[in-house]
């Protein structure tokens, strides 16, 4: 009965949440076993993650059984306060014949998982939800691949049918889509925080936050401030002092 429950709660939670919530920004990377270590059944709490987004590796050194062992990391922008229950992302294409996988599972304990049919083959999707637990760090392993690698590729992807997100732990519960996919034995996506940030661009007297290639693409003058406490683009004049021609004369005499 439980896991109806929870199967009817993720199925709830993916279909009519509201977006645009707590965990805007967020990222799914790929962390792989760089090192090889033998994971002893414990894949998600064999291999370490790394202090920051940007040493997060997408390759892994096959362990003795030849097996190479991949997390799922959610990454959320520091700015963010993350907290979240429900993941829902995919495998995107790629070729059986350069490395297939063979081991799939969530990394928290209880989680319920409901997949597509062809899971994990190419296109298709799974929905892993821990609730009412609730993870809350900034970078969260919630599942791993073990696969047979011959040379190639495998990337995450968007689930075929639900949106690739994450949703928050609240009573009302709101999804945020995924902004990046990582690719095992490839690249991941570019960290929250590390892009280019937006800065005062001015049309005339009026101040607008925008990226500076859209600034100027807009016909904007970029000038890379922010718009408050003071506004960079009002023209402000420059203070003089009404005299006459005899006054200026008297002070050179």
């Amino acid at each position: 009965m439980r896991r109806l429950l929870l199967a009817m709660a993720i199925l709830a939670i993916t279909a009519g949440v509201a977006f645009a919530g707590p965990n805007a920004g967020v990222i799914l990377s790929i962390q792989g076993n760089a090192l090889g270590v033998e994971t002893e059944g414990d894949v998600c709490g064999a291999i370490a993650l790394p202090a920051t987004c940007e040493e997060l590796v997408t390759g892994a050194t096959p362990d003795l059984g030849g097996i190479s062992w991949y997390l799922a990391v959610v990454v959320s922008p520091a700015a963010n306060t993350p907290n979240f229950n429900t993941v829902v992302f995919g495998l995107g294409t790629y070729d059986g014949s350069d490395g297939y996988v063979s081991y799939t599972g969530p990394c928290v304990t209880g989680s319920l998982e409901i997949s597509t049919a062809g899971w994990p083959g190419p296109g298709e999707g799974t929905a892993v939800s821990w609730a009412p637990g609730c993870l809350y760090g900034y970078m969260e392993p919630v599942y791993y691949f073990g696969t047979y690698n011959y040379g190639g590729m495998i990337p995450l992807g968007n689930h075929p049918v639900q949106p690739t997100s994450v949703v928050d732990c609240s009573a009302d519960p709101q999804a945020d889509l995924f902004e990046g996919l990582g690719v095992m034995e490839g690249a991941n996506p570019i960290c929250p925080g590390s892009g280019p940030e937006p800065g005062a661009c001015c049309f005339g007297p009026s101040c607008v936050m925008l990226l500076e290639v859209d600034c100027i693409a807009q016909g904007g003058d970029w000038d890379g401030g922010t718009c408050e406490p003071e506004n960079p683009c009002e023209i402000i004049p420059t203070p003089t002092n009404e005299t006459t021609w005899g006054s200026i004369k008297n002070i050179y005499r």
